[in-house]
């Protein structure tokens, strides 16, 4: 208790009046606190993320950033677009400033911080809670994540080198057939639409290398450029939803489209080898 509580602290620290941080909380569990002064925060996009942990799951997707970042980390898998926003040293991490892996500060951007209990969904939560006073997540260690995530995210092409086929297939047929009752249970169903996005956002980047390949007029273009769409359309839509039974219908339309990416990826892959 007495280290939440100077986690806490330092985090409204933040704030130019510390007391109005702990009211927000008090009140609905998120507070609203400028960069620049206790943190910076550098907001990395989930493919980079997922693509860095080669995984969409929460628990190996902390696991993993808690190994590499050793350091507090915000998940807000609840807008149009998931992100990741890891705490940093103020006045570090001034070199990212690409649209999917961007540092917020030090000029003050004002980020909703949830109270350092909030520790799982639904809504903003800590996917790694501060564990004491100016925790902070190590500036190489988010240098890494970066890093590797765009590597894997633009180096992954069909064929050898590519993202595991079988393991993504595999993962999203364990969706659709695992003991859970999604139907009923909506943190359940939350949990596997994040894993299926997860999914598509590995396959994504590799339909659009295809795309790049195809020559003009080759039918597969067609077919791929279809994908693409369709794919950023699903990434696109607000994943929101209070029915479980709703939340699990939009899961298993995720499941098709993964499942139809890598039988097209599979396609193009054995076309490549036949020439």
């Amino acid at each position: 208790m007495e280290t939440r509580r100077a986690a806490s602290d330092w985090l409204a620290s933040a704030h130019p009046t510390p007391a109005t941080a702990w009211l927000e909380w008090q009140r609905g569990g998120i507070a609203m606190l400028p960069t620049g002064r206790a943190f910076d925060t550098v907001r990395v996009s989930a493919a980079i993320v997922h693509a860095a942990a080669q995984s969409g799951d929460s628990g190996a997707v902390g696991a993993y950033l808690a190994r590499v970042l050793d350091g507090p980390v915000i998940h807000d898998a609840y807008d149009t677009s998931v992100w990741y926003y890891a705490l940093v040293p103020p006045g570090s991490c001034a070199h990212h400033r690409a649209p999917d892996a961007t540092l917020l500060g030090p000029d003050p951007t004002w980020l909703g911080v949830p109270a350092v209990h909030r520790t799982a969904r639904p809504g903003v939560y800590w996917l790694l809670p501060p564990r004491h006073r100016a925790d902070h997540c190590a500036p190489a260690g988010v240098d890494e994540v970066i890093h590797h995530g765009h590597h894997r995210v633009t180096e992954w092409g069909p064929g050898p080198g590519g993202p595991d086929l079988d393991t993504i297939e595999r993962g999203c047929r364990d969706l659709l057939d695992g003991p859970t009752d999604h139907a009923h249970d909506l943190a359940a169903a939350t949990e596997s639409t994040l894993r299926a996005r997860g999914y598509l956002m590995l396959l994504l980047p590799v339909l659009e290398d295809a795309e790049a390949r195809i020559p003009p007029g080759d039918p597969a273009r067609s077919r791929v450029l279809l994908a693409v769409t369709e794919a950023k359309r699903q990434l696109d839509l607000d994943i929101r939803e209070a029915d479980p039974a709703r939340q699990y219908a939009h899961v298993r339309r995720l499941v098709d489209c993964c499942h139809g990416y890598v039988k097209l990826l599979r396609e193009l892959d054995a076309r490549a080898s036949a020439r």
